[in-house]
C-alpha cells in the first residue's frame, strides 16, 4: 500500500537533477526561441486598434410628424432594434458606399532596408500619404488586381515598373465586377512619372509625392490595387460592433490596422455615411408622407363634390316629405295579417293532424280520437259525431251476436262509410288552408314591399348626408396635417448622433509586445525541452534506478556497478581504483555480510536478455573474490553464445561441453588465469543439445567436486528470457545475482523472475544495476563528488 502511494508521488529533486542534467537542451531551446522572437518582432507589422461611438437616438425613425400621421391613419410603427442596426452598420452595402468615398483602391507597401531583408522580404510596412509616388487609376480602363507592382525610382522622371504574377484578376473599377484572369504576367519597363501608361490590361498614371521626399531610403517599394469586393471583406474581417451594455443605444465600433489615419478616416466615413443615409431615409419618407396626402386630398375634392349632388339629386327625385303616420298605418295592417296566417296554419297543422292519426291508426273506426276534441267545421264535427254512435251500437252488438250477424255487418258497413267521409272532408280543409295562406303572404309581402320603400329613403338620405359630412371634415383633417408635415419636411433633422469621433485605442499596437513576447519565447523555450524530458522520461521504460526496481519488484536489491569504458573488460584488475572496481568490491562485501549465517559457495549469475553485462559482472565478480584471498572458479554455462575468450586467453577445444559429453575429469576442463586465485571453466566446443548436457549427473557430480576444491564457485548463466538452462542449473547454486542494465533492462522483463520469486522457486536471489552513469542518476548523484577517490 506504501509503494503504491509513492507511484502518485512527485519527487521534484529528481526531476531538477534530470532537467539540470540536460542543461544543454534549455540553452539550445531558450536561445532558439528567442530568435524566432525577435525575428517575429522585427518582421511583423504593428496593427493598432482604433474605436469610437454612435449613438442611435429614440424608438422612432423618420419625421415625427410623419410619424403621427402615421399613427392616425393606423400605420403599423416599427421601432428601432439594436441588433438590426448593428447589422445595418456591418452590412457589405454600407461598407461599400463608405469605401466608394475614400480612394482605398491602391495599397502602398514598403521593405525597409533591414538585414533580416538581405535573403527574404521578412519586413514589410503599409504606407498611406508618405509614399514617394502617387498612383492615378483611369477607372474606365481595365487593371489587374491583387497583384503587387514594384515601382524603383530612377530619378526625378523616370521610374522603373516590374509585376509578375499568375491568374491575376482582370477589373473594371466603374462596374465593379471581374472581367476575367490573366494566365500569366511579367514585364519591366521604364517610364515617365506624369505620363499614362495604358494597354490592354492597366491604365493608370504615376506622379511624385512631395510629402514622401523625406522618407528614408528603402530597399523596395511596391503598390496593390484592391477590387472593392477584397476591400469590403477586409473591412468586415476588421469591424466590431457592439453597445456599450446591455440594452444601450450607444454603439461602440472598433477596428484594426497598420495605418492609423486610414483606419480612422474609415470609421468616422463609416458613421457619416450611416448618418446621412439615415437622414436621406427619414427626408425621402417625409415627402413620401406629404405626396401621399397630397393625393389624398386630390381624390377627397371630387368626392366632396359629387356626395353633395348626389344628396340633391336624391332629394328632387323622391319628393321625400313627413312619411311617419303612412309607415303607422301600414304597420297595424301587416300585424293583422301576420295573426291571420299564425291561426290558418295552425288549423292547416291541427286538419293534417287528425288526417294522420285517421290513417294511420287502425282502431280509430272504434273509438273517437281524442284529438278531434276541438274540430270547429260543423260538417267534420257532425260526422265524427255519426262515427261515435256507430261504434256504440256496435260495441252493444258484440255483447249478444257473432261476427256473422247480419246487423252488425250493417254498423261495420256505415262506420267505413263515414270513415271514408272524415278523410275526404280532412283532406279538402287542408287544401284550403293551403290557398288561405297563400293568400295571406301575397299580401303581407305587398305591404311589406310598400313599407320597405319609406325606411329605403330615409336611410338612404342618412347615408348620402353624412357621406358628404365626413369626406367633408376628411378633407379639412388632411389639409391640416398637409401643412404640419410641408413644416416637417423642412426642418428634419436625423436621430442619430457620433459622440466620438474615431480615436486611438490602447497604448500601442495589440498584436506586437515585445516585453511579452519576449517572455512568452523565453517560458517556451525551457517548456519545450522540460515537456520534452518528461515524454521521453515517461515513454522510456527502462530501468533507471534503485527506485524503479523497489517499485516494481520485491527482490532485494544488491549493488550498482558503475558505468566505464567498454574496452575496459576487466576493470577489477586493470584498475582496481576505479569507480568500477570499487562497486564489486562493494557487491562481494554486501554479499558476504547477507549470507554469513550461511555456508554458501556456488553464485548463480543471470539476466534477463543478452546484452545486460551479466558475463562481464561474473568475470569481475570472480576477480573480486580472487583478489580477497578466495580460491574462486568460474563456470561459463551458456554454451548457446560463449563470450569468455573476450576475457581470457582460453582454449575452446575442451570446456563445459566436453565434460559433460565425454569420459573426462574436472581437471582436464579446468583452466588456470594470470589471475591468482583464479580458474575457469569455459563452455568448450557449442554442443547442439546443451540442456541435455546440462541435465546430465555429471553435471551434479562436477559441482559437488568443486566445492572441495574452492572456496567460491561463480557459474555464469544463459539469460532467463531467452532459454531453460538457467531452471535446470538452479538446483546447484546456493543464491542468484539477477542483473539489470542502466537504461537498458525493460521494466516488463521483470514480470518473470518476479512470479519466480512470488512462487518461491528462486532462493536467495538479489538484484544488482550494471553500467550505472552516476551522472545521469540523481539516485547516485552524490557519487560523483567522490570521483577523487578513484583513479
Amino acid at each position: 500500500m506504501k509503494k503504491a502511494n509513492k507511484e502518485h508521488e512527485i519527487d521534484l529533486r529528481s526531476w531538477l537533477f534530470k532537467f539540470r542534467s540536460r542543461w544543454y537542451l534549455f540553452a539550445g531551446f531558450t536561445l532558439l526561441a528567442l530568435a524566432v522572437a525577435y525575428v517575429y518582432v522585427k518582421s511583423s507589422e504593428r496593427i493598432y486598434a482604433f474605436h469610437s461611438t454612435l449613438l442611435l437616438g429614440d424608438q422612432q425613425t423618420g419625421s415625427k410628424k410623419a410619424q403621427e400621421l402615421l399613427e392616425l391613419l393606423h400605420v403599423q410603427d416599427k421601432g428601432i432594434k439594436v441588433e438590426d442596426e448593428i447589422g445595418l452598420l456591418k452590412s457589405a452595402d454600407m461598407i461599400k458606399s463608405a469605401l466608394q468615398r475614400l480612394d482605398f483602391s491602391t495599397s502602398y507597401y514598403k521593405v525597409p532596408d533591414h538585414w533580416l531583408n538581405s535573403g527574404f522580404d521578412l519586413i514589410k510596412q503599409e504606407q498611406f500619404e508618405t509614399t514617394p509616388y502617387i498612383v492615378e487609376l483611369d477607372t474606365s480602363g481595365i487593371q489587374l488586381v491583387d497583384v503587387p507592382f514594384e515601382v524603383k525610382v530612377l530619378n526625378d522622371k523616370e521610374y522603373e515598373l516590374t509585376v509578375e504574377g499568375e491568374n491575376v484578376p482582370r477589373y473594371n473599377f466603374n462596374r465593379h465586377e471581374v472581367l476575367g484572369y490573366v494566365p500569366y504576367i511579367s514585364f519591366t519597363k521604364v517610364l515617365k512619372f506624369g505620363e499614362p501608361y495604358t494597354d490592354e490590361n492597366i491604365s493608370f498614371t504615376l506622379r511624385r509625392n512631395k510629402k514622401g521626399a523625406g522618407e528614408p531610403p528603402a530597399k523596395k517599394h511596391y503598390f496593390v490595387l484592391n477590387s472593392l469586393e477584397s476591400q469590403v471583406g477586409q473591412r468586415l474581417a476588421t469591424l466590431n460592433i457592439d453597445p456599450i451594455e446591455r440594452d444601450s443605444r450607444v454603439l461602440e465600433l472598433s477596428t484594426k490596422g497598420t495605418i492609423p489615419d486610414k483606419e480612422m478616416l474609415f470609421l468616422n466615413t463609416l458613421m457619416d455615411v450611416y448618418v446621412a443615409r439615415d437622414l436621406e431615409e427619414k427626408n425621402t419618407n417625409g415627402r413620401k408622407t406629404l405626396e401621399f396626402i397630397d393625393s389624398q386630398i386630390a381624390t377627397l375634392t371630387d368626392s366632396l363634390k359629387q356626395s353633395k349632388q348626389a344628396l340633391s339629386s336624391f332629394r328632387s327625385a323622391n319628393r321625400i316629405s313627413n312619411i311617419d303616420a303612412q309607415a303607422n298605418s301600414t304597420y297595424e295592417r301587416l300585424s293583422q295579417l301576420e295573426i291571420d296566417k299564425a291561426k290558418l296554419s295552425t288549423d292547416r297543422q291541427y286538419y293534417a293532424a287528425i288526417l294522420e292519426e285517421i290513417e294511420n291508426n287502425q282502431g280509430f273506426t272504434e273509438a273517437v280520437s281524442p284529438a278531434v276534441a276541438g274540430v270547429q267545421n260543423p260538417i267534420l264535427a257532425n260526422l265524427f259525431l255519426e262515427l261515435s254512435d256507430l261504434n256504440k251500437q256496435k260495441a252493444g252488438y258484440k255483447t249478444s251476436a257473432t261476427q256473422i250477424n247480419p246487423m252488425l255487418k250493417e254498423v261495420d258497413g256505415k262506420i267505413a262509410s263515414i270513415r271514408s267521409a272524415i278523410i275526404a272532408n280532412l283532406k279538402n280543409l287542408i287544401s284550403s288552408a293551403d290557398i288561405a295562406i297563400r293568400e295571406t303572404e301575397k299580401r303581407i309581402t305587398t305591404l311589406e314591399t310598400t313599407l320597405a320603400k319609406q325606411p329605403e329613403h330615409e336611410r338612404r338620405l342618412a347615408d348620402l348626408k353624412g357621406q358628404a359630412d365626413f369626406i367633408d371634415k376628411k378633407y379639412e383633417f388632411l389639409q391640416e396635417k398637409r401643412a404640419e408635415a410641408a413644416i416637417s419636411l423642412a426642418t428634419n433633422t436625423t436621430d442619430k448622433k457620433i459622440v466620438d469621433r474615431a480615436s486611438f485605442w490602447g497604448n500601442g499596437p495589440v498584436n506586437v509586445k515585445p516585453n511579452m513576447i519576449y517572455l512568452l519565447a523565453l517560458l517556451l523555450g525551457l517548456a519545450i525541452p522540460a515537456g520534452l524530458i518528461v515524454l521521453i522520461d515517461n515513454v522510456d521504460n527502462t530501468i533507471q534506478g534503485k527506485n524503479d526496481i523497489s517499485s516494481i519488484t520485491n527482490i532485494p536489491f544488491l549493488g550498482v556497478i558503475a558505468h566505464g569504458s567498454k574496452s575496459d573488460k576487466l576493470a577489477v584488475k586493470t584498475n582496481p581504483k576505479s569507480a568500477i572496481a570499487e562497486s564489486f568490491r562493494s557487491i562481494r562485501i554486501n554479499l558476504q555480510y547477507l549470507l554469513s549465517s550461511t555456508n554458501f559457495k556456488v553464485v548463480g549469475i543471470t539476466s534477463s536478455i543478452s546484452g545486460e553485462g551479466k558475463t562481464f559482472c561474473s568475470v569481475n565478480l570472480s576477480h573480486e573474490f580472487a583478489l580477497s584471498g578466495k580460491r574462486t572458479i568460474l563456470i561459463e554455462s551458456d554454451m548457446r553464445k560463449p563470450t569468455f575468450g573476450k576475457y581470457f586467453n582460453v582454449s575452446s577445444e575442451v570446456g563445459l561441453s566436453t565434460y559433460l559429453n565425454q569420459d573426462m575429469i574436472a581437471d582436464e576442463v579446468i583452466q588456470k588465469t594470470d589471475i591468482e586465485n583464479l580458474d575457469i571453466i569455459p563452455c568448450g566446443p557449442i554442443p547442439e543439445n546443451a540442456i541435455h548436457l546440462l541435465e546430465l549427473p555429471r553435471m551434479n557430480k562436477l559441482i559437488e567436486e568443486l566445492r572441495g576444491k574452492y572456496d567460491f564457485i561463480v557459474i555464469d548463466t544463459p539469460p532467463i528470457g531467452y532459454v531453460s538452462e538457467f531452471f535446470v542449473l538452479m538446483k546447484h547454486m546456493d543464491t542468484n545475482i539477477y542483473v539489470v542494465k542502466h537504461k537498458y533492462t525493460n521494466k516488463e522483463l521483470l514480470n518473470q523472475v518476479n512470479e519466480l520469486y512470488a512462487a518461491k522457486k528462486i532462493k536467495n536471489i538479489h538484484i544488482i544495476i550494471n553500467d550505472l552513469n552516476f551522472d545521469k542518476t540523481y539516485e547516485y548523484g552524490y557519487k560523483r563528488k567522490a570521483s577523487y577517490y578513484y583513479v
